[in-house]
């Protein structure tokens, strides 16, 4: 089930299984998302796309930073969902340390909604929604919505709390740049450009957790679960914004299911967009980059991998394409002699 209907589907229970679930303030929020996703604009990204979203966040983050200044939101509010498997890369680099554990559950799905404040498409707030155990009241596998949410402004600059630059100096993402200055300044300048806190649910959720006794044990993890995936948003924006076509767009109607659904008086489903991403031979046959000469000495093969590029106020995501000849590898590597 894709993340978007287990919405579609918690708050269509929300409204008909009872007052005490209609007035439970914790399940409030399935509802007003679903009124927010009625209109907005929805994407699914494969498991490729979202693959290059996480190159994108391991490459360099001035290069990063400076598309970013050039970035504006092309809807007021934006969907985003993919799934979790097309992030097997973060934990093949790093480990599982730190994204799975008993508190922790490996996501199917994750997805966020942006939430724009103006019309610049630069300022707003981004909610996470993941798939998590269920409610106690309810049955089935329903989404887990962040109680932290980013309040973002791409021209401004927020100076983040000195425990969350200590976590983040932990993190890997800083750790791939410890030694260079100039990369983790612009790291940081990305974090810079929101604050993170409790969305106005958020609080709600806090004051039942806090009567509950646990508040104090869940609130690291519920910081945890989003703070270090903000650099995630922009990656994907990028992607969707890129000046040069990097994705395939295919329009999803699910007119035909509804009617069914409608009948059988269930939640109806989101129409969509996919957004596709083909790698492999079929991809890297034909673009950008020509065989190397065997005139040169020690000729190399390789697949160069998807990266930003960046002209003037121009930026765009390169697809990965083959350099020499051979097989078809998809990471850049060194032959030596």
């Amino acid at each position: 089930m894709y993340l978007m209907d287990s919405v579609a589907d918690a708050a269509f229970l929300t409204r008909t299984a009872g007052n005490n679930m209609r007035n439970d303030p914790l399940l409030s929020i399935f509802p007003e998302m679903e009124e927010k996703l009625k209109g907005t604009p929805r994407f699914l990204l494969d498991e490729n796309a979202i693959h290059t979203a996480v190159e994108l966040t391991l490459g360099r983050p001035k290069v990063l930073l400076e598309a970013m200044r050039h970035l504006r939101m092309p809807y007021p509010t934006i969907w985003v969902e993919w799934p979790e498997v097309g992030r097997t890369k973060l934990r093949e680099t790093f480990g599982d340390e730190g994204y799975i554990g008993p508190d922790r559950p490996l996501p199917q799905r994750l997805g966020f909604l942006i939430d724009c404040s103006d019309n610049t498409g630069r300022k707003g707030q981004v909610t996470w929604v993941w798939t998590s155990p269920a409610h106690e009241k309810l049955s089935g596998d329903f989404p887990n919505v962040g109680a932290v949410t980013p309040f973002f402004d791409l021209d401004a600059r927020f100076d983040q709390p000195g425990d969350r630059i200590a976590g983040f100096l932990r993190g890997n993402l800083a750790k791939m740049w410890k030694d260079n200055p100039v990369q983790m300044e612009a790291l940081f300048d990305i974090w810079r450009t929101a604050e993170h806190g409790l969305s106005t649910w958020g609080i709600e959720y806090c004051k039942i957790l806090e009567r509950q006794g646990v508040l104090e044990r869940q609130l690291p993890h519920m910081w945890a679960d989003v703070y270090g995936e903000y650099i995630i948003i922009w990656a994907v924006m990028l992607l969707l914004t890129s000046s040069r076509k990097t994705v395939d767009y295919h329009e999803v109607s699910r007119a035909k299911i509804n009617k069914l659904r409608k009948k059988r008086r269930q939640a109806l489903l989101y129409d969509h967009t996919q957004v596709v991403m083909y790698l492999g031979q079929h991809h890297v046959a034909g673009q950008r980059g020509q065989p190397l000469s065997f005139k040169r000495k020690s000729p190399r093969i390789h697949v160069v991998g998807s990266y930003l590029n960046r002209r003037n106020d121009k930026h765009w995501i390169v697809q990965p394409f083959m350099r020499g000849s051979g097989e078809t590898i998809h990471r850049q590597i060194k032959v030596r002699a």
